[in-house]
Protein backbone atom coordinates (compact mmCIF):
# COMPACT_ATOMS: atom_id res chain seq x y z
CA UNK A 1 0.00 0.00 0.00
CA UNK A 2 0.99 3.65 -0.40
CA UNK A 3 2.07 5.08 2.11
CA UNK A 4 0.30 8.61 1.04
CA UNK A 5 -2.74 6.67 1.96
CA UNK A 6 -1.98 7.69 6.10
CA UNK A 7 -2.34 11.33 7.04
CA UNK A 8 0.64 13.70 6.70
CA UNK A 9 0.34 14.78 10.84
CA UNK A 10 -0.60 10.66 11.93
CA UNK A 11 2.52 9.64 9.46
CA UNK A 12 4.86 12.07 11.08
CA UNK A 13 3.49 11.63 14.48
CA UNK A 14 4.43 8.07 14.05
CA UNK A 15 7.86 9.38 13.25
CA UNK A 16 8.20 11.48 16.07
CA UNK A 17 7.12 8.89 18.52
CA UNK A 18 9.19 6.22 17.52
CA UNK A 19 12.36 8.83 17.23
CA UNK A 20 11.30 9.11 21.23
CA UNK A 21 10.79 5.33 21.77
CA UNK A 22 13.85 3.92 19.81
CA UNK A 23 16.65 6.20 20.14
CA UNK A 24 15.62 8.66 23.20
CA UNK A 25 15.07 11.80 20.90
CA UNK A 26 13.10 14.67 22.58
CA UNK A 27 10.29 15.27 21.02
CA UNK A 28 10.24 19.13 21.09
CA UNK A 29 13.42 19.07 18.94
CA UNK A 30 12.30 16.24 16.52
CA UNK A 31 9.17 18.63 15.70
CA UNK A 32 11.36 21.54 15.50
CA UNK A 33 13.96 19.85 13.63
CA UNK A 34 11.16 18.39 10.92
CA UNK A 35 8.59 21.30 10.61
CA UNK A 36 9.64 23.31 7.74
CA UNK A 37 10.62 19.49 6.16
CA UNK A 38 7.20 18.51 6.70
CA UNK A 39 5.42 21.51 5.23
CA UNK A 40 2.36 20.91 6.82
CA UNK A 41 -0.85 22.91 6.84
CA UNK A 42 -1.21 25.33 9.65
CA UNK A 43 -4.20 22.43 10.72
CA UNK A 44 -2.20 19.46 9.99
CA UNK A 45 0.63 21.21 12.28
CA UNK A 46 -1.97 21.79 15.29
CA UNK A 47 -3.56 18.18 15.26
CA UNK A 48 0.31 16.80 14.83
CA UNK A 49 1.48 18.91 17.90
CA UNK A 50 -1.41 17.44 19.71
CA UNK A 51 -0.81 13.86 18.54
CA UNK A 52 2.88 13.68 20.09
CA UNK A 53 2.36 15.59 23.42
CA UNK A 54 -0.95 14.19 24.12
CA UNK A 55 0.25 10.23 23.64
CA UNK A 56 3.32 11.20 25.25
CA UNK A 57 1.95 12.49 28.52
CA UNK A 58 -1.09 10.21 28.15
CA UNK A 59 1.48 7.20 27.85
CA UNK A 60 0.75 5.48 30.83
CA UNK A 61 -2.79 5.29 30.85
CA UNK A 62 -2.76 4.24 27.28
CA UNK A 63 -0.61 1.52 28.22
CA UNK A 64 -2.61 0.16 31.23
CA UNK A 65 -6.03 0.62 29.00
CA UNK A 66 -4.17 -1.47 26.14
CA UNK A 67 -3.09 -4.05 28.30
CA UNK A 68 -6.57 -4.80 29.66
CA UNK A 69 -7.88 -5.38 26.05
CA UNK A 70 -4.51 -6.76 23.84
CA UNK A 71 -3.69 -10.58 24.12
CA UNK A 72 -0.39 -9.13 23.93
CA UNK A 73 0.81 -6.71 26.45
CA UNK A 74 2.60 -3.09 25.62
CA UNK A 75 6.34 -4.09 26.86
CA UNK A 76 6.15 -7.38 24.32
CA UNK A 77 5.08 -5.27 21.19
CA UNK A 78 7.03 -4.36 18.11
CA UNK A 79 8.43 -0.69 18.30
CA UNK A 80 6.16 0.51 15.81
CA UNK A 81 3.05 -1.21 16.65
CA UNK A 82 3.22 -0.07 20.22
CA UNK A 83 3.52 3.78 19.03
CA UNK A 84 0.62 3.34 16.47
CA UNK A 85 -1.88 1.43 18.91
CA UNK A 86 -0.83 4.32 21.64
CA UNK A 87 -1.23 6.88 19.40
CA UNK A 88 -4.76 5.31 17.96
CA UNK A 89 -6.16 4.59 21.43
CA UNK A 90 -5.20 8.66 22.57
CA UNK A 91 -7.50 9.73 19.87
CA UNK A 92 -10.51 7.23 21.00
CA UNK A 93 -10.50 8.19 24.37
CA UNK A 94 -9.35 11.63 24.73
CA UNK A 95 -10.20 13.64 21.27
CA UNK A 96 -13.96 13.31 20.65
CA UNK A 97 -13.73 15.02 17.01
CA UNK A 98 -12.20 12.64 15.55
CA UNK A 99 -13.81 9.34 14.18
CA UNK A 100 -13.35 5.88 15.35
CA UNK A 101 -13.43 4.63 11.92
CA UNK A 102 -10.92 7.34 10.86
CA UNK A 103 -8.52 6.09 13.86
CA UNK A 104 -8.88 2.32 12.83
CA UNK A 105 -8.28 2.85 9.21
CA UNK A 106 -4.98 5.54 9.91
CA UNK A 107 -3.74 3.01 11.91
CA UNK A 108 -4.13 0.13 9.61
CA UNK A 109 -2.56 2.30 6.76
CA UNK A 110 0.05 3.32 9.34
CA UNK A 111 1.15 -0.37 9.61
CA UNK A 112 1.02 -0.60 6.08
CA UNK A 113 2.94 1.55 5.10
CA UNK A 114 5.96 0.44 7.67
CA UNK A 115 5.31 -2.95 5.86
CA UNK A 116 3.81 -4.57 9.28
CA UNK A 117 1.34 -6.35 7.13
CA UNK A 118 1.17 -9.05 9.38
CA UNK A 119 -0.55 -7.06 12.06
CA UNK A 120 -2.63 -5.17 10.41
CA UNK A 121 -5.62 -7.81 11.47
CA UNK A 122 -4.82 -7.09 15.32
CA UNK A 123 -4.15 -3.38 15.12
CA UNK A 124 -7.36 -3.31 13.73
CA UNK A 125 -9.70 -5.69 15.96
CA UNK A 126 -7.96 -4.25 19.05
CA UNK A 127 -9.03 -0.68 18.21
CA UNK A 128 -12.16 -1.66 17.40
CA UNK A 129 -12.82 -3.52 20.47
CA UNK A 130 -11.00 -0.81 22.72
CA UNK A 131 -13.56 2.16 20.78
CA UNK A 132 -16.80 -0.57 21.38
CA UNK A 133 -16.48 -1.37 25.04
CA UNK A 134 -14.54 1.73 26.96
CA UNK A 135 -17.04 1.70 29.33
CA UNK A 136 -15.38 -1.67 30.49
CA UNK A 137 -12.02 0.17 31.48
CA UNK A 138 -11.49 -0.81 35.06
CA UNK A 139 -8.97 1.89 36.98
CA UNK A 140 -7.45 0.77 40.53
CA UNK A 141 -10.11 1.77 43.86
CA UNK A 142 -9.04 5.72 44.49
CA UNK A 143 -9.27 4.22 47.86
CA UNK A 144 -7.68 0.89 48.22
CA UNK A 145 -5.27 2.03 45.72
CA UNK A 146 -4.88 5.61 45.63
CA UNK A 147 -1.14 5.86 44.14
CA UNK A 148 -1.63 3.35 41.92
CA UNK A 149 -5.16 5.06 40.65
CA UNK A 150 -3.80 8.35 40.51
CA UNK A 151 -0.59 6.82 38.41
CA UNK A 152 -2.90 5.47 36.57
CA UNK A 153 -5.59 7.76 35.68
CA UNK A 154 -3.32 11.04 35.33
CA UNK A 155 -0.22 8.99 33.83
CA UNK A 156 2.37 9.53 36.10
CA UNK A 157 5.29 6.97 37.22
CA UNK A 158 4.11 5.38 40.61
CA UNK A 159 7.33 6.08 42.17
CA UNK A 160 6.80 9.70 41.85
CA UNK A 161 3.22 9.64 42.54
CA UNK A 162 3.75 8.28 46.04
CA UNK A 163 6.40 10.95 47.18
CA UNK A 164 3.97 13.47 45.96
CA UNK A 165 1.32 12.29 47.98
CA UNK A 166 3.49 12.04 51.02
CA UNK A 167 4.97 15.54 50.47
CA UNK A 168 1.17 17.07 49.14
CA UNK A 169 -1.29 14.95 50.31
CA UNK A 170 -4.13 13.32 47.63
CA UNK A 171 -5.67 16.47 46.25
CA UNK A 172 -2.48 18.30 45.42
CA UNK A 173 -0.82 15.82 44.01
CA UNK A 174 -3.82 15.27 41.58
CA UNK A 175 -4.23 18.51 40.97
CA UNK A 176 -0.26 18.61 40.22
CA UNK A 177 -0.21 15.87 37.71
CA UNK A 178 -3.70 17.09 35.97
CA UNK A 179 -1.81 20.59 35.53
CA UNK A 180 1.37 18.18 34.10
CA UNK A 181 -0.71 17.13 31.27
CA UNK A 182 -2.14 20.26 30.21
CA UNK A 183 -0.60 22.37 27.10
CA UNK A 184 2.34 24.61 29.03
CA UNK A 185 1.64 28.41 28.12
CA UNK A 186 3.72 29.97 25.39
CA UNK A 187 5.34 32.93 27.48
CA UNK A 188 8.09 35.67 25.83
CA UNK A 189 10.30 38.20 27.44
CA UNK A 190 10.59 41.20 25.72
CA UNK A 191 14.08 42.21 24.81
CA UNK A 192 14.16 45.54 26.88
CA UNK A 193 17.66 46.58 24.64
CA UNK A 194 15.11 47.40 21.99
CA UNK A 195 11.83 47.74 22.85
CA UNK A 196 9.27 48.18 25.49
CA UNK A 197 6.85 45.77 26.99
CA UNK A 198 3.78 48.26 26.00
CA UNK A 199 5.55 48.64 22.75
CA UNK A 200 5.97 44.47 22.24
CA UNK A 201 2.48 43.91 23.12
CA UNK A 202 0.78 46.44 20.39
CA UNK A 203 3.42 44.75 18.31
CA UNK A 204 2.20 41.67 18.55
CA UNK A 205 -1.40 42.54 18.37
CA UNK A 206 -0.52 43.86 14.65
CA UNK A 207 0.91 40.84 14.03
CA UNK A 208 -2.51 38.95 14.72
CA UNK A 209 -1.32 37.20 17.97
CA UNK A 210 -3.65 37.25 20.79
CA UNK A 211 -1.37 38.06 24.06
CA UNK A 212 -1.57 39.51 27.55
CA UNK A 213 0.71 40.69 30.03
CA UNK A 214 2.73 38.20 32.38
CA UNK A 215 1.21 38.67 36.35
CA UNK A 216 4.56 37.66 37.52
CA UNK A 217 7.23 38.78 35.87
CA UNK A 218 7.17 42.61 33.83
CA UNK A 219 8.66 41.67 30.92
CA UNK A 220 6.32 38.85 30.35
CA UNK A 221 4.00 38.46 27.64
CA UNK A 222 1.72 35.24 27.45
CA UNK A 223 0.38 34.33 23.74
CA UNK A 224 -2.93 32.39 24.34
CA UNK A 225 -2.60 31.23 20.37
CA UNK A 226 0.68 30.46 19.05
CA UNK A 227 1.69 30.39 15.64
CA UNK A 228 5.45 29.43 14.11
CA UNK A 229 7.05 32.50 16.00
CA UNK A 230 10.41 31.95 14.32
CA UNK A 231 8.55 33.20 11.32
CA UNK A 232 7.51 36.55 12.65
CA UNK A 233 9.52 39.59 11.67
CA UNK A 234 9.41 41.12 15.82
CA UNK A 235 11.26 37.69 16.46
CA UNK A 236 13.71 38.09 13.29
CA UNK A 237 14.11 41.53 14.52
CA UNK A 238 15.04 40.38 17.98
CA UNK A 239 12.37 42.26 19.74
CA UNK A 240 11.40 39.13 22.18
CA UNK A 241 12.61 35.72 22.74
CA UNK A 242 10.86 32.58 23.77
CA UNK A 243 11.22 31.97 27.68
CA UNK A 244 9.05 30.36 30.82
CA UNK A 245 8.14 32.83 33.88
CA UNK A 246 9.60 30.93 35.86
CA UNK A 247 12.89 31.31 34.15
CA UNK A 248 12.68 34.98 33.90
CA UNK A 249 11.84 34.77 37.65
CA UNK A 250 15.53 33.51 38.58
CA UNK A 251 17.63 36.41 36.94
CA UNK A 252 14.71 38.67 38.02
CA UNK A 253 15.87 38.06 41.68
CA UNK A 254 19.64 37.83 40.75
CA UNK A 255 19.34 41.60 39.29
CA UNK A 256 22.61 42.00 38.40
CA UNK A 257 23.75 46.07 38.21
CA UNK A 258 25.22 47.35 34.59
CA UNK A 259 29.10 47.41 34.81
CA UNK A 260 29.29 44.26 37.26
CA UNK A 261 31.18 40.91 35.87
CA UNK A 262 28.64 37.88 35.76
CA UNK A 263 29.56 34.31 35.61
CA UNK A 264 26.34 31.87 34.25
CA UNK A 265 27.69 28.62 35.08
CA UNK A 266 25.49 26.21 33.44
CA UNK A 267 24.15 28.31 30.38
CA UNK A 268 22.33 26.18 28.66
CA UNK A 269 20.77 27.68 25.13
CA UNK A 270 21.05 31.13 26.72
CA UNK A 271 17.49 32.15 28.00
CA UNK A 272 18.75 33.39 31.08
CA UNK A 273 22.00 35.11 30.25
CA UNK A 274 20.50 37.61 27.71
CA UNK A 275 17.90 38.28 30.23
CA UNK A 276 20.98 39.00 33.14
CA UNK A 277 22.24 40.87 29.58
CA UNK A 278 19.05 42.98 29.75
CA UNK A 279 19.17 43.98 32.87
CA UNK A 280 22.34 44.95 32.98
CA UNK A 281 21.49 47.47 29.73
CA UNK A 282 24.45 45.65 28.22
CA UNK A 283 26.91 46.93 29.84
CA UNK A 284 29.16 44.66 31.59
CA UNK A 285 30.70 41.31 31.12
CA UNK A 286 29.00 38.23 31.11
CA UNK A 287 30.69 35.07 31.03
CA UNK A 288 28.70 32.37 30.08
CA UNK A 289 29.86 28.45 30.58
CA UNK A 290 28.75 24.99 29.08
CA UNK A 291 29.75 21.54 28.50
CA UNK A 292 28.25 21.36 24.84
CA UNK A 293 29.02 23.21 22.01
CA UNK A 294 25.81 23.19 20.11
CA UNK A 295 24.81 25.02 23.62
CA UNK A 296 27.25 27.55 23.14
CA UNK A 297 26.16 28.41 19.75
CA UNK A 298 22.77 28.67 20.21
CA UNK A 299 23.90 31.59 22.64
CA UNK A 300 25.90 33.62 20.27
CA UNK A 301 22.72 33.19 17.93
CA UNK A 302 20.26 34.28 20.85
CA UNK A 303 22.92 37.35 21.34
CA UNK A 304 23.29 38.29 17.89
CA UNK A 305 19.39 38.11 17.19
CA UNK A 306 18.58 39.96 20.42
CA UNK A 307 22.14 42.77 20.05
CA UNK A 308 23.38 41.44 22.93
CA UNK A 309 27.29 42.38 23.27
CA UNK A 310 28.72 41.77 26.48
CA UNK A 311 28.65 37.85 26.37
CA UNK A 312 31.35 35.66 26.35
CA UNK A 313 30.52 31.82 25.08
CA UNK A 314 33.01 29.76 26.49
CA UNK A 315 33.20 25.90 26.80
CA UNK A 316 33.72 24.97 30.09
CA UNK A 317 32.83 22.44 32.73
CA UNK A 318 31.45 24.70 36.30
CA UNK A 319 33.31 21.44 37.64
CA UNK A 320 36.68 22.81 36.88
CA UNK A 321 36.73 26.49 36.92
CA UNK A 322 40.47 28.21 36.20
CA UNK A 323 42.14 29.39 39.69
CA UNK A 324 41.98 33.18 37.97
CA UNK A 325 38.30 33.34 38.12
CA UNK A 326 39.00 32.76 42.09
CA UNK A 327 37.04 36.08 44.11
CA UNK A 328 36.36 37.69 40.22
CA UNK A 329 32.23 37.60 40.10
CA UNK A 330 29.96 40.03 41.14
CA UNK A 331 27.17 38.03 40.43
CA UNK A 332 26.75 34.20 39.97
CA UNK A 333 23.52 31.95 38.26
CA UNK A 334 23.88 28.52 38.82
CA UNK A 335 21.26 26.81 36.52
CA UNK A 336 22.68 23.46 37.38
CA UNK A 337 21.77 20.39 35.53
CA UNK A 338 18.74 17.95 36.98
CA UNK A 339 16.20 15.67 37.23
CA UNK A 340 13.62 17.88 35.00
CA UNK A 341 10.99 16.89 36.33
CA UNK A 342 9.49 20.05 37.19
CA UNK A 343 9.17 20.66 32.97
CA UNK A 344 7.36 17.06 32.10
CA UNK A 345 4.59 19.02 31.15
CA UNK A 346 6.81 20.85 28.32
CA UNK A 347 8.94 17.35 27.79
CA UNK A 348 5.98 14.61 28.84
CA UNK A 349 8.70 12.32 27.68
CA UNK A 350 11.19 13.12 30.58
CA UNK A 351 8.24 11.10 33.09
CA UNK A 352 8.98 8.02 31.68
CA UNK A 353 12.40 7.92 31.34
CA UNK A 354 13.82 9.83 35.05
CA UNK A 355 14.13 6.72 37.74
CA UNK A 356 14.20 7.23 41.61
CA UNK A 357 17.78 6.58 41.91
CA UNK A 358 18.59 9.52 39.12
CA UNK A 359 17.98 12.09 41.71
CA UNK A 360 21.12 10.89 43.91
CA UNK A 361 23.30 11.17 40.92
CA UNK A 362 22.25 14.57 40.04
CA UNK A 363 22.60 16.04 43.54
CA UNK A 364 26.61 14.61 43.81
CA UNK A 365 26.99 16.94 40.25
CA UNK A 366 25.11 19.75 41.52
CA UNK A 367 27.10 20.02 44.80
CA UNK A 368 30.40 20.21 42.89
CA UNK A 369 28.83 23.23 40.66
CA UNK A 370 27.61 25.00 43.12
CA UNK A 371 31.14 24.51 45.40
CA UNK A 372 33.43 25.68 42.20
CA UNK A 373 30.96 28.44 41.66
CA UNK A 374 31.15 29.66 45.16
CA UNK A 375 34.61 30.09 45.37
CA UNK A 376 34.40 32.69 42.07
CA UNK A 377 32.37 34.37 43.89
CA UNK A 378 33.55 37.90 45.57
CA UNK A 379 32.85 38.43 49.47
CA UNK A 380 29.68 39.91 49.82
CA UNK A 381 28.77 39.12 46.05
CA UNK A 382 25.32 36.89 45.40
CA UNK A 383 24.95 33.34 44.08
CA UNK A 384 21.37 32.24 42.92
CA UNK A 385 21.16 28.92 42.63
CA UNK A 386 18.72 27.13 40.57
CA UNK A 387 16.83 23.74 39.07
CA UNK A 388 14.28 22.92 37.21
CA UNK A 389 13.11 20.34 39.19
CA UNK A 390 10.61 19.47 41.98
CA UNK A 391 12.40 17.44 44.01
CA UNK A 392 13.90 18.58 47.83
CA UNK A 393 17.30 16.26 47.33
CA UNK A 394 18.35 18.68 44.21
CA UNK A 395 16.55 21.59 46.12
CA UNK A 396 16.90 22.34 49.19
CA UNK A 397 18.28 19.19 50.32
CA UNK A 398 21.47 20.31 48.05
CA UNK A 399 21.56 24.12 49.52
CA UNK A 400 21.23 23.05 53.18
CA UNK A 401 24.24 20.81 52.24
CA UNK A 402 26.30 23.81 50.58
CA UNK A 403 25.66 25.83 53.88
CA UNK A 404 27.03 23.28 55.77
CA UNK A 405 30.12 22.97 54.27
CA UNK A 406 30.96 26.30 52.95
CA UNK A 407 30.18 28.56 56.21
CA UNK A 408 31.34 31.89 54.65
CA UNK A 409 27.65 31.82 52.42
CA UNK A 410 24.38 32.42 54.13
CA UNK A 411 20.58 32.50 53.04
CA UNK A 412 19.42 36.38 51.33
CA UNK A 413 15.85 36.40 52.03
CA UNK A 414 13.97 36.72 48.52
CA UNK A 415 10.71 37.81 49.42
CA UNK A 416 12.54 42.10 48.46
CA UNK A 417 13.82 40.35 45.30
CA UNK A 418 11.01 38.63 43.41
CA UNK A 419 8.88 40.86 40.94
CA UNK A 420 5.64 39.76 42.24
CA UNK A 421 3.99 39.14 45.74
CA UNK A 422 4.28 36.15 47.37
CA UNK A 423 0.23 35.63 48.45
CA UNK A 424 0.85 32.11 49.72
CA UNK A 425 1.68 31.82 53.35
CA UNK A 426 4.01 28.89 53.17
CA UNK A 427 5.89 30.34 50.02
CA UNK A 428 6.24 33.76 51.76
CA UNK A 429 7.84 31.70 55.20
CA UNK A 430 10.36 29.77 52.37
CA UNK A 431 10.52 33.51 50.51
CA UNK A 432 12.13 34.84 54.13
CA UNK A 433 14.21 32.29 54.86
CA UNK A 434 15.87 32.57 51.31
CA UNK A 435 14.22 29.92 48.83
CA UNK A 436 11.13 29.26 46.96
CA UNK A 437 9.36 25.99 45.18
CA UNK A 438 7.37 27.31 42.19
CA UNK A 439 4.96 24.76 40.88
CA UNK A 440 2.90 24.36 38.05
CA UNK A 441 -0.36 24.10 39.72
CA UNK A 442 0.18 26.51 42.32
CA UNK A 443 2.04 28.85 40.41
CA UNK A 444 1.01 28.59 36.84
CA UNK A 445 5.00 28.33 35.94
CA UNK A 446 7.13 25.60 35.21
CA UNK A 447 8.53 23.72 38.48
CA UNK A 448 11.03 25.83 39.61
CA UNK A 449 13.84 26.13 42.75
CA UNK A 450 15.79 29.12 43.19
CA UNK A 451 17.42 29.94 46.40
CA UNK A 452 19.68 33.10 47.19
CA UNK A 453 23.14 33.32 48.61
CA UNK A 454 25.30 35.70 49.61
CA UNK A 455 29.30 35.39 50.39
CA UNK A 456 30.35 36.93 53.80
Amino acid sequence: MSRSKVSPARDAALRVLLAVEKDGAYANLELQKNARRWKLAPSDAAFLTELVYGTLRRQGTLDYVIDQFSTVSVSRMNDCIRCIMRMGVYQLLFLDKVPARAVCNEAVEMAKSRRIYGLTGFVNALLRKISREKYRIAYPDPEKETALYLSVKHSHPLWLVKRWLIRFGEEETASLCMTNNEPPPVVLRCNTLKNTPHQLFERLKEEGLSVRPSSLVPEGIIVEKASYLPELPSFRQGLYTVQDESSMIAAAVLNPTPGAFVIDACSGPGGKTTHLAQLMKNKGRILALDVHEHRLKLIEDTCRRLGVTIVEAKLLDARELPEQLREKADYILVDVPCSGLGVIRRRPELRWRVERGDLKLHVQQQMEILGQAGKCLKTGGIMLYSTCSTEPEENTGVVNSFLKEYTCFKLEALTPLLPFPVVDGCDRTDAQKGFLQLLPHRHGTDGFFLACLRKH
